[in-house]
């Protein structure tokens, strides 16, 4: 197995990332926000109702406080104990019932917190009674109200009974009485006084709570009232329950809350999420889209590049896409590299045949380079011998050329001065050659001697012109003039022979191969 196939592609580390830096902190954050919100949020509420609640049973029991202390004007009124005291001296019923009706309505008739006020004598409460409506009766006629207090009148003196000096509530039918026994100076019973309280006014607010599913007040034994709704199962719930103590009375308050209607601003909590989910799914789907198209797939192109070139495809040419910048510089580099080692690897390829064309040329120049040496030296003195001296100094100057081809001391750089002995032998061959056919013209600076050449970097130069420049014409002049130009050594050989067509054809083919 191939090892670098272990190695996770980008695009799955890439998907892996996004999920993990992206996807999931977004997916925890939300339901995160959203637990807090909802159990956060309904804790936060459920007290505040419950602050609400308490408040407005508290203003509730000071309303119900104001009209127990109504209850208690009769007996503050002195006209009250005067008419009684009458009564009891000359029994005349008549005037005391006259005397008790103008005094109550003038106390209650314009009371709005009570609907009708009821009082019924101790000696004869059933014949003997007092009732007075309020403004706040409503649409209920005397006759109505004198009738409902007829049939709760047994309740309300069996109430009366236990009070003392007292007060009691008593709930008949939704109708709430606040009772209490109205007495003279010695503490016997004058009658008892009922009221008929306005429940809307007393606890309107509590029923007016748009949380509450359903709102009870009990203030006493026989005085438990259903506000709003239907009087839940108490004990099977968890309302809110508050308690009111007053120095009379004592009211008791139960709230059943509506958690649908507390949580009515959070119903479309979830919508939002499913939104925020589809909406990520959307962006990841769209992420995911991009990098593919921008990073992964012109990625993939390099690397299939890459694997081309590795198996010896030198020169292959790529398109990673032209949608970014940057895999556009990547494309066109990645080209450029593939085409430069497809040239770079011919031209080592050319060099290589060269070199070893010139080793094998090198290796045919040294066989037995003593013996052509030492041959060389016998015709050289043989030469001597008969005084052919124009004999014996060519051969003389091909053994300089030859010494120099050789390269015994493998130097590969030489002073010029000792370059230019290889060029004056050569010259003197040719020129026994030509003869006066022949010109060479040569201006080298003295001052340049020293400086150091590549090793026969001259002769064979001037040898081609002579071949290429003079031989084809049969006479001609040769030129090498050289100088300093800064740091450089400039060396110039000039002929003025012409070229032929295979010449000029061969000068093309070079300079096409030596091109990048």
């Amino acid at each position: 197995m191939d090892q670098n196939s272990r190695i996770p592609s980008l695009r799955r580390q890439m998907a892996l990332i996004i999920l993990l830096c992206w996807l999931l902190p977004v997916v925890i954050a939300a339901s995160a926000v959203g637990w807090y919100v909802l159990s956060g949020t309904g804790r936060g509420k459920e007290e505040a109702l419950s602050q609400q609640f308490q408040l407005n049973l508290q203003l509730g029991a000071d309303r119900v406080n104001s009209a127990v202390e109504a209850s208690r004007l009769p007996s503050y009124d002195p006209d009250f104990r005067e008419a009684w005291n009458q009564y009891r001296r000359d029994g005349e019923y008549t005037l005391l019932y006259r005397q008790y009706s103008s005094l109550f309505t003038r106390l209650y008739q314009s009371d709005s917190r009570f609907r009708h006020a009821a009082f019924c004598f101790s000696e004869d409460p059933a014949d003997m009674s007092i009732v007075v409506l309020s403004s706040s009766a409503g649409l209920l006629s005397s006759r109505q109200v004198r009738e409902q207090w007829q049939s709760d009148l047994p309740a309300v003196l069996a109430l009366a009974a236990e009070l003392d000096t007292s007060v009691g509530f008593l709930e008949r039918e939704g109708r709430v009485y606040l009772v209490r026994n109205l007495m003279d100076a010695d503490y016997r019973s004058i009658g008892v006084l009922a009221l008929a309280m306005d429940t809307d006014y007393f606890f309107g607010d509590l029923a007016l709570l748009p949380w509450a599913a359903s709102v009870a007040v009990d203030l006493g034994r026989d005085a438990a009232l259903v506000v709003k709704g239907d009087a839940p199962a108490w004990e099977e719930s968890r309302p809110l329950e508050y308690t009111v103590r007053q120095q009379d009375f004592t009211v008791r308050g139960w709230a059943a809350v509506d958690y649908g209607t507390l949580l009515e601003g959070f119903r479309t909590y979830p919508w939002l999420l499913g939104a925020m989910a589809l909406s990520l799914l959307l962006l990841l789907m769209l992420t995911f889209r991009f990098f593919r198209r921008k990073i992964s797939r012109p990625i993939q192109v390099l690397m299939e590049g890459a694997e081309r070139i590795h198996r010896g495809e030198l020169g292959c040419r790529i398109d990673a896409g032209r949608d970014s910048r940057e895999f556009v510089y990547l494309t066109e580099s990645f080209n450029q590299m593939s085409g430069q080692l497809r040239h770079q690897f011919d031209r080592l390829y050319q060099e290589e045949l060269a070199r070893r064309d010139a080793q094998i040329k090198a290796l045919q120049a040294h066989i037995n380079p003593h013996f052509l040496n030492n041959t060389l030296e016998t015709i050289n003195w043989q030469a001597r011998m008969s005084g052919d001296v124009d004999a014996s100094r060519m051969i003389e100057a091909l053994s300089t050329v030859l010494d120099a081809a050789l390269d015994r001391r493998s130097s590969p750089q030489v002073r010029l001065a000792e370059e230019m002995t290889y060029v004056s032998a050569y010259l003197y061959i040719v020129t026994q050659r030509f003869g006066e056919r022949l010109e060479v013209d040569v201006d080298l600076p003295e001052e340049l001697m020293d400086c150091l050449v590549p090793r026969l970097i001259l002769q064979p130069v001037i040898e081609n012109a002579v071949e290429h420049g003079i031989t084809p014409a049969g006479r001609g002049r040769v030129a090498l003039r050289g100088r300093r130009r800064g740091d450089r050594l400039i060396l110039e050989i000039e002929n003025n022979g012409g070229l032929s067509r295979e010449d000029e054809a061969h000068i093309a083919r070079l300079t096409v191969a030596v091109q990048p």
